[in-house]
């Protein structure tokens, strides 16, 4: 029972995360779907965008010289009319100079006709005289409203060419800002919707990505509060991924010297193989192994030899040696053998060198095995040996296989001289052997086991 309901909650911790991770893949394909439209949108909404502002901008600069060329042209247009007013007057204000001097003329005239006629006519009436002077005083008068009307009709042309002035001043003023606050409302109307519309684009994707935030904000801590425990070790298995695949600087550093104390202990245990004290250890205790080998081969040997060599027990019966014939009493024959000539002794030379641990482990193998395939003969078969007939092979044959074995085994023609070491083969003579050197590393091999040749050591035989 209890296995099945850890079957069953491991396929619902299964069935979650499988739940999870399709709800992230479904989460990260619709953002990034809708993120490639928006920016496709955006990037074919750019170029109109552009052109739309671009336009805009056009048309209120146009609208902007417009007006400011209207506000020109009627501030121009008034001064003109100013000027043209002013001149107006001036002309006025000249005409009446002009009927001021005509009728000062003509009243001198008529004041010297009259002085003239009145010098005449003074002894001739005194209504004359009365009448002239009624005609005096009303020219005077007329003369005197006339002057004051032309005097008044000039003040009036002057307050209105200044009251005509100020408003064509107010006017242009008016206009100008007119235009300008009309410029002003539409640059911020354009400008405004400007921003508005990048507001609404750059808004959208920030609005789905909270949406998504919060939702998976939602997701995340529904699925924390119900498996806290599979969380905390999902996250530590991530910690630890990431320990692994993506180390700190710590953790590589600490690597670092990891690596360099193993690199440095290596070495060191290489120094220590390779040094002339190990070397000499190393040999003295195969040596001293191979002779205890010896000695007790040997002895197991001897002791053999003695088991098989020791008499049966005898019974009383055999205990009485048997009569003897003429036969068994007769010394027996003399066999003569033409002795062979000897193999001169050659002596071994005593070689200090190093021997890899491979080479050592397969010379040894190879001893064993020549050993116990060919074990020592003992002396009774030997003596037995030499008293059987002549012997198998011809000497004369055997010396001269003898005096080829000598020679070199690529020239043969000089005597071999040259030990290869490692693999401990006398084959080659001086001048092979320096050929042989001569070539390139991979091919310094020897002719006989094909190992590559580390050293080479003269011998004299």
């Amino acid at each position: 029972m209890q296995a099945l309901l850890m079957i069953l909650s491991g396929l619902g911790w299964a069935m979650d995360l499988l739940f999870l991770v399709l709800d992230l893949n479904y989460w990260l394909v619709s953002s990034l779907i809708s993120f490639l439209c928006w920016t496709i949108y955006f990037i074919f909404s750019l170029p109109g965008a552009i052109s739309l502002t671009l336009l805009q901008c056009w048309e209120n600069t146009v609208l902007g010289m417009a007006v400011a060329g209207e506000s020109f042209c009627g501030l121009v247009l008034g001064a003109v009319q100013t000027v043209m007013d002013v001149l107006r007057g001036a002309l006025a204000g000249l005409d009446a100079l002009q009927l001021a001097w005509n009728v000062l003329c003509y009243v001198a005239s008529r004041s010297k006709e009259m002085v003239q006629r009145g010098f005449l006519n003074i002894a001739l009436s005194g209504q004359n005289l009365h009448r002239q002077a009624w005609e005096m005083l009303t020219i005077s008068g007329s003369l005197a409203t006339y002057l004051v009307n032309t005097l008044i009709n000039m003040l009036l042309i002057a307050v209105q060419f200044v009251f005509s002035a100020v408003l064509s001043s107010w006017l242009c003023v008016v206009n100008v800002l007119m235009a300008s606050k009309e410029w002003i409302v539409t640059m911020c109307s354009q400008f405004s919707n400007s921003v508005v519309t990048v507001v609404v684009l750059l808004w959208a994707p920030i609005q789905m990505t909270v949406d998504a935030l919060l939702y998976c904000s939602t997701r995340i801590g529904t699925i924390v509060s119900r498996h806290l425990y599979e969380v905390l070790l999902l996250l530590f298995l991530i910690w630890v991924s990431r320990m692994l695949f993506r180390p700190s600087p710590a953790l590589r550093f600490l690597q670092e010297k990891l690596n360099l104390f193993y690199q440095t202990l290596l070495v060191f245990l290489h120094i220590i193989l390779s040094s002339d004290v190990w070397r000499r250890v190393a040999d003295r205790s195969l040596q001293l192994l191979r002779i205890y080998g010896a000695a007790l081969y040997r002895s197991a040997n001897q002791m053999r030899t003695r088991a098989q060599e020791a008499p049966p027990p005898r019974t009383r019966a055999q205990e009485a040696p048997p009569p003897r014939t003429r036969a068994q009493e007769a010394p027996p024959p003399r066999i003569y053998r033409v002795p062979t000539p000897a193999e001169p002794a050659q002596p071994t030379p005593r070689l200090n060198f190093y021997i890899p641990p491979h080479f050592r482990q397969n010379s040894t193998a190879d001893r064993r095995q020549s050993s116990q395939q060919a074990p020592p003969v003992p002396q009774s078969s030997a003596s037995t040996s030499t008293g059987n007939g002549p012997a198998k092979e011809d000497p004369w044959k055997l010396l001269k296989q003898q005096e080829e074995s000598r020679k070199c085994v690529i020239c043969q023609d000089e005597t071999k001289s040259i030990l290869l070491l490692p693999c401990r083969h006398l084959c080659l003579c001086t001048q092979c052997a320096h050929i042989l050197l001569q070539q390139p590393i991979l091919q310094r091999n020897c002719p006989l086991c094909r190992q590559m040749i580390l050293q080479t050591i003269n011998v004299y035989l």
